[in-house]
């Protein structure tokens, strides 16, 4: 009852206003001697994302990065997206500081976010993005995935694992403070509550700003889990409650003519009053696995969500082919439009498979038979700002005549609060409500030959319906997708590989105008060789050739819409190392990426694609020092390089642009003082532009994240 007690009470900490959730410390008795060298390990050699199955990544004939926790949390890492900023091939922060969602894309193309292998998001909702802070591990599985997976791009996927309950008692709780006014409390706590069954609860409460003055950046999160654990089943439940408070601000002028008219980049073109994404997220998820003899065991995901948001945006009108954005000859006057999205969202998903493991003559079979379901449904309802004078509306043309675009911004004499609500309303609106249902099976066969060579097998049929606002968009589309590989292994730690595989990806949406987009298909070659001479090296060098058709780009004509040009192809080389050296702890990435569109109706065929950056490269090292018996040192440092980007139609160039992150930790006994850094120089920066008008120089930029500082004092147990 001793253990129930203590969990019971920390429990109920974790849900007091005055502490909230990082990952659980092992206990005491767990870890190591201060005289050891205590490391993070960079090298996990082992990942579920690439087969759905345990597998050794030098078995996997595809290529596949891990990130664990403590890598997370040492690398400042506050969103999904910057978990991966130290993997080969991944572009992350593709929109800057655009709050609606996590951007990011691999090898030229856009990636799906899972959650514990089940897609969290089926189609772009805003908001709700995952927080770091709950995940045990992330992965990332380039090319496409849809044989397992269903939905998925040609680019890759990006798999999370939540923290789940352990059975030893352990946790911790951490104090951050950070610049822009950043303060949260955070909890972790897990243990036994009987001898079979285990809790945990990750919580935290965040109070701040964004780098735009009087916008909002706060959260509470609760994320608690029970395991049961018998013979042969493991039943895992968790929840999550997440409820985002965080001011918008999505376009920026470009570069030159904020500096022309020395705008800082943190400048906020919007309404104090106004801008806001409020939202509102609620899930739970079941996951068992049972064991019916060492050879037949059974895996179910199954996850049930609902989120809530409420977006209003006011924003500067950048350039299109209406108007420029300066409505005076000083240039002082700023153009303003308006939108707003009041968006309800609902989902269901469920994975199943059974994996039988088999003998016939030298070969030895994993195979894995599923099924997975999915049913997301949404309801939206859209605003935009009309200016009749201009002759144009960006909602329904001619639906309520009346509402203006909103006040311009004074240069000279900004007023961020103009007292603008829905005094402008009613708006042109466009209401929304979709529905899509998927349905796929597949069957997996791995292939060990000889205890040195791995063969994958994979093929997957589909079927997709999809209903907006009543009319079937999608009836019955069904598509079948292929995966095959081999990996050897060759000797010296050097195990060489080829791979195929496919994807598609049903496009759960309408664009402005209420027409269906189609599915993405694509297919990737790849071939590469992985290298792992002892358990604390792991390096990857793959070459890949990829095609996908119904590639979307957003409209130029329109901000808030998206079309589909012809077919994209992206071909290029990678390298990542993962190394442990006495006591030196080194991962190095490098990317080459050339992102085209092999044929489009929009004018764009033979042009590189828009906002993805031939080159990557990035360097973290780090390493551990003993000051006594109980006190310890830890330093990081890392860099990391973008390459230039250009619009659609490559009318813009967007800077490359290199940034530098730092870590430095203290730790005492089970209390730590860490001091995290990302962009420590404050670099400003633009993380994409668009031009508009060519001849005016018109145009709008993302800006990049500023320099970020926060330091955490954690107490664990």
């Amino acid at each position: 009852m001793r253990r129930v007690a203590k969990l019971s009470a920390c429990c109920a900490l974790a849900l007091s206003p005055a502490a909230f959730g990082q990952e659980a410390a092992p206990p005491a008795d767990a870890r190591q001697s201060p005289t050891e060298l205590d490391t993070i390990v960079v090298t996990v050699d082992r990942a579920l994302t690439g087969t759905k199955t345990d597998t050794k990544l030098i078995e996997t004939p595809q290529s596949i990065s891990v990130v664990a926790a403590e890598q997370i949390a040492e690398r400042t890492a506050l969103n999904f997206q910057d978990v991966f900023r130290y993997s080969a091939g991944v572009a992350t922060e593709s929109q800057g500081l655009d709050v609606r969602g996590d951007f990011f894309s691999a090898r030229g193309f856009a990636t799906v976010q899972y959650l514990d292998g089940l897609n969290r998001m089926p189609d772009f909702v805003y908001g709700a993005r995952l927080e770091p802070f709950t995940l045990e591990r992330a992965e990332v599985l380039r090319g496409p995935s849809s044989v397992l997976y269903g939905a998925g791009g040609a680019g890759g996927l990006f798999n999370a694992a939540s923290k789940r309950p352990q059975q030893a008692f352990a946790g911790e709780v951490g104090v951050v403070v950070g610049n822009y006014g950043l303060r949260q409390v955070q909890v972790d706590v897990t243990g036994g509550l009987t001898d079979s069954l285990a809790g945990r609860v990750v919580a935290l409460g965040r109070d701040g700003e964004l780098q735009w003055d009087t916008q909002a950046n706060d959260r509470t999160l609760v994320n608690p889990s029970l395991s049961w654990t018998g013979q042969d089943t493991t039943v895992t439940l968790i929840g999550l409650y997440q409820k985002d408070r965080i001011g918008v601000m999505s376009y920026a002028l470009l570069p030159e003519q904020m500096d022309a008219k020395g705008l800082d980049y943190s400048s906020f073109w919007g309404d104090t009053d106004f801008n806001r994404m409020n939202t509102d997220y609620t899930s739970a998820t079941l996951l068992v696995d049972h064991a019916f003899s060492d050879r037949v065991r059974f895996g179910s995901r199954t996850r049930y969500f609902d989120q809530r948001v409420d977006y209003r945006e006011l924003y500067i009108d950048v350039g299109d082919s209406w108007e420029s954005v300066f409505l005076d000859p000083a240039q002082t006057l700023l153009s303003r439009e308006f939108y707003v999205h009041d968006g309800s969202y609902k989902g269901y998903s469920t994975d199943n498979s059974v994996a039988f493991d088999f003998d016939t003559g030298p070969l030895r079979h994993k195979v894995l038979v599923g099924l997975d379901y999915t049913d997301f449904r949404r309801s939206t309802r859209e605003g935009y700002s009309c200016d009749w004078a201009e002759g144009y509306c960006w909602g329904e043309a001619g639906s309520m005549p009346g509402s203006g675009s909103p006040p311009p911004l004074d240069l000279k004499d900004p007023n961020h609060r103009v007292d603008f609500s829905y005094g402008y309303l009613p708006w042109p609106e466009t209401n929304v409500r979709a529905d899509s249902t998927s349905l796929g099976y597949y069957l997996q066969d791995q292939v060990r030959i000889a205890d040195r060579v791995s063969a994958l097998l994979g093929v997957r049929r589909d079927k997709v319906d999809t209903t907006v606002n009543g009319f079937k968009v999608l009836d019955g589309q069904t598509s079948t997708t292929y995966r095959v590989g081999v990996i050897g292994e060759v000797g010296a730690g050097f195990s060489p590989y080829v791979s195929y595989a496919e994807s598609f990806l049903p496009i759960v949406d309408v664009d402005v105008y209420g027409d269906p987009y189609k599915p993405r298909e694509g297919r990737q070659y790849e071939a590469g060789v992985k290298w792992q001479p002892n358990s604390s090296t792991l390096v990857t060098l793959s070459a890949f050739d990829i095609e996908e058709t119904n590639h979307m780009v957003q409209d130029p004509d329109n901000l808030q819409n998206f079309i589909q040009v012809g077919s994209v192809g992206s071909k290029g080389y990678e390298l990542e190392a993962a190394v442990q050296f006495k006591g030196l702890e080194i991962n190095a990435a490098w990317s080459y990426t050339d992102a085209r569109v092999q044929e489009a109706s929009d004018g764009t065929t033979g042009l590189r694609v828009g906002a993805v950056p031939q080159h990557l490269a990035s360097l973290w090292l780090s390493r551990s020092f003993w000051l006594g018996d109980d006190l310890r040192l830890r330093i990081g440092a890392g860099a990391r390089y973008t390459g230039d980007k250009y619009d659609t139609y490559m009318l813009y160039e967007t800077a490359p642009v290199t940034l530098f992150d730092a870590v430095a930790s203290l730790e005492y006994g089970d209390w730590s003082l860490a001091l995290n850094g990302s962009n420590i120089t404050g670099k400003d920066y633009m993380a994409h532009c668009t031009l508009y008008q060519p001849q005016l120089n018109q145009g709008g930029c993302y800006a990049g994240a500023p320099r970020i500082v926060t330091a955490t004092v954690r107490y664990r147990f």
